[in-house]
């Protein structure tokens, strides 16, 4: 009868040190890793073969295996506390031909490593790999260690701030149309030498009057320059506004863009000659709308609602919104008024053309006319009385036939004397009168106009009648 024989324990073989390992498979026995060695030789052989025969697409999946599987060696590695070892394992992947996604986890590796070994500058240099992998997300690192995660954060704000710089990309110019008043939509402007699709450029707005802020997505416009229009309920009268150019990507602000230190263009004010813009603040007039008259003459004198008014650049007033009267009236007397209706945050633009009205005439013909009837009929009463006094004389001097006594009774001498003397009294007051109508006459044809006397041509008229029993004269200056 035979005795049973006694199992000894067996030992694993470690694996051998220089034959190669499956990718992406952890530590195996001694036995299993030498037929996995046989096997990569022979996907190696494979490889080869197809290889030279052109048979290229067989290679692509066994590479990625490949880096696979430098990727899992590594992590195990890191799991197993051996920084060192999954450094140096990391360090044979290629710079170029990684996927996207072994390369963030290979980063992230390496991170861990570099935070045992090296500390936490060569840390934030490890997940810069990682950051630049995965598109600038700042948080890559979202689901590691909180060191780890902050020396993400550290490398993503780092290579963030240089994404623009690194892709050749420059923002400048940034410009924005100041309002002339309130309630004014602004117009902004920036220049970029290239947009890429992952890129965004906006205008960051914010307004002392409102709380928060808001953004405006610069979209190319047909002339080159990015454009944005800022909504007009913005413009508060009063409030200090500032613009910020910004630079973004998916994952939100770039940092790399110019330092501010540039004014607003138009009438708030215009940027320094060569320096770059990255914000501009301006302070809304406190206007709420404007009348434009444009260039005005000289000594030109404005009025609205009644009021003179001193007309600023461009010949631009200040109103309220509403309707308004407006005149213009030149130094010459021309004259031009209208009516016009000016909406919240509108100008208005008004054009006027004044005209020298033509003086009426009307009285001055009167008194003319008036004048020469009364000179008229007074003269000829003055000259009817002449006659009856000579009639007088002849009548006085007639006698009886054979006799020197009179012809003519004194009673008939008394009625002719009678008549005479009220033809006399009447022909004299009207040429009195008629006297005082051609010196109004005159006057009024010879009135100066408003337009002498604001040139300071002082021109006086001074007309006066004198009637004596001997005639009748008028005495003036002009």
């Amino acid at each position: 009868m035979s005795r049973p024989r006694s199992r000894l324990p067996t030992r694993q073989r470690p694996p051998l040190s220089g034959a190669p390992t499956v990718p992406g498979v952890r530590s195996a026995p001694a036995a299993r890793g030498a037929s996995r060695a046989c096997v990569t030789r022979g996907a190696a052989a494979v490889l080869s073969l197809a290889a030279s025969l052109g048979i290229t697409g067989m290679s692509r999946p066994a590479v990625a295996q490949d880096l696979a599987g430098v990727v899992a060696r590594a992590r195990e590695q890191v799991e197993n506390g051996a920084y060192a070892d999954a450094t140096k394992t990391l360090s044979g992947l290629p710079t170029t031909g990684v996927p996207d996604a072994l390369r963030v986890e290979a980063g992230l590796l390496e991170t861990t490593a570099a935070l045992v070994t090296a500390g936490p500058s060569a840390g934030e240099a490890a997940c810069a790999k990682a950051v630049v992998a995965s598109g600038y997300d700042p948080e890559v690192a979202r689901d590691q260690s909180p060191k780890v995660r902050a020396a993400c954060r550290a490398a993503a704000d780092k290579e963030r701030g240089q994404r623009l710089a690194r892709s050749q990309i420059t923002l400048s110019g940034l410009k924005v149309d100041a309002p002339a008043v309130a309630w004014q939509p602004v117009r902004i402007a920036a220049t970029a030498n290239q947009v890429p699709a992952w890129l965004r450029v906006a205008a960051r707005v914010t307004s002392s009057a409102l709380e928060g802020s808001f953004e405006l997505a610069m979209a190319p416009s047909l002339e080159g320059p990015l454009r944005a229009t800022m909504d007009a309920a913005w413009c508060r009268p009063g409030a200090k506004i500032t613009v910020e150019l910004v630079a973004q990507d998916r994952h939100g602000d770039l940092g790399g863009s110019p330092p501010p230190g540039a004014s607003p263009s138009g009438p708030a004010g215009s940027a320094p000659a060569g320096a770059p813009a990255s914000a501009v603040s301006f302070v809304v007039p406190a206007a709420e709308a404007m009348l434009a008259f444009g260039q005005l003459p000289a000594g030109a004198s404005v009025h609205v609602d009644g009021a003179p008014v001193k007309p600023g650049a461009g010949g631009r007033v200040p109103v309220a919104p509403g309707h308004h009267a407006v005149s213009l009236e030149l130094t010459d007397g021309a004259f031009a008024s209208a009516e016009v209706d000016v909406s919240r945050g509108a100008i208005s633009r008004v054009a006027l053309s004044p005209q020298r009205q033509a003086r009426s005439r009307t009285m001055a013909w009167i008194a003319t006319g008036t004048a020469v009837a009364l000179g008229s009929v007074g003269g000829v009463l003055l000259l009817t009385a002449d006659g009856r006094r000579r009639e007088i004389e002849e009548a006085s001097a007639r006698r009886e036939p054979g006799s020197s006594l009179p012809a003519v009774e004194y009673s008939q001498l008394q009625a002719i004397d009678d008549e005479r003397k009220t033809l006399t009294t009447v022909g004299f007051g009207l040429l009195i009168g008629g006297g005082v109508a051609a010196a109004a006459a005159v006057t009024l044809w010879l009135w100066p106009d408003g337009s002498s006397a604001r040139a300071g041509r002082p021109q006086t008229a001074t007309l006066g009648a004198q009637a004596s029993p001997g005639g009748f004269k008028l005495v003036g200056s002009f």
